[in-house]
């Protein structure tokens, strides 16, 4: 008897302490799904003041909605400039897209445009279209996405006769995320009269973004709007340099 109660003691310690060193058997972490909506809004100014008192403003709103495969996408900006009290440049623009993922490369996309520039003549451009997209670099360090599309345009010019034309646009969008913390894009897009082939605008948009928190960062950008035929008495080339403070939500 006194040799059977040592062994049965050391039985149920063994099976105690395999009893509490047994791995749970939880289930696998469920990975969190991206946020549905998502966007920024970003903020510039710059004032001087001497011999020349000069101001501008400018501002921007993105938002984005992703039930998947939909992505849809509203992009609006404002910049106003003014040199002693008397504006010098406004302009306003608006976008609205709408994209399918048909497969991870190719979608399917509507899209809306708007821009006023009454400096350059354009008491407002209006105009839709809808095509294809393809992506030709799936990131993550590097994204790059072709798309091109028909569609109708309206062209409301403060001199001259207004103008309405089926168009064809082509675009380019590029993404380089070179650190966690910066990345920069480039947004090209060409529009073409196709009644009149000399007819055609040229856009770019090249902007570097460094992260300072987690909700904000500054980013510096460039745009340029070439028109190949302007509203007459107008130039040809638009170019904006900016400098803003950008916070995500």
């Amino acid at each position: 008897m006194r040799r059977l109660f040592p062994a049965i003691l050391l039985l149920l310690g063994t099976a105690i302490a395999r009893g509490q060193s047994a791995p749970c058997p939880c289930p696998p972490a469920v990975p969190t799904p991206p946020p549905l909506w998502s966007g920024k809004a970003e903020l510039s100014y710059l004032s001087t003041s001497g011999n020349t008192t000069t101001n501008s403003f400018g501002g921007g709103l993105e938002l984005e909605y992703k039930p998947a495969p939909w992505t849809f996408t509203l992009k609006t900006a404002y910049l106003r400039a003014s040199t002693n009290s008397v504006t010098t440049a406004e302009t306003l623009t608006g976008d609205l897209k709408g994209v399918r993922d048909l497969t991870p490369r190719v979608d399917v996309f509507l899209a809306a445009h708007y821009l006023r520039n009454r400096f350059a003549g354009v008491r407002g451009l209006v105009g839709g279209d809808g095509g294809a997209g393809y992506k030709l670099l799936l990131g993550p360090v590097h994204s790059l996405r072709a798309e091109a599309g028909i569609g109708y345009t309206h062209e409301g010019q403060l001199v001259g006769g207004d103008r309405n034309y089926a168009s064809a646009r082509a675009g380019l969008g590029y993404k380089w995320t070179f650190s966690k913390t910066a990345d920069f894009t480039n947004d090209v897009s060409f529009l073409e009269d196709l009644q009149a082939s000399s007819n055609w605008i040229f856009s770019e948009k090249a902007a570097i973004s460094a992260a300072m928190t987690s909700l904000l960062s500054l980013k510096a950008s460039w745009t340029l709007i070439y028109d190949h035929v302007p509203v007459p008495g107008f130039k040809r080339t638009d170019t904006v340099t900016s400098l803003a403070l950008v916070a995500k939500f």
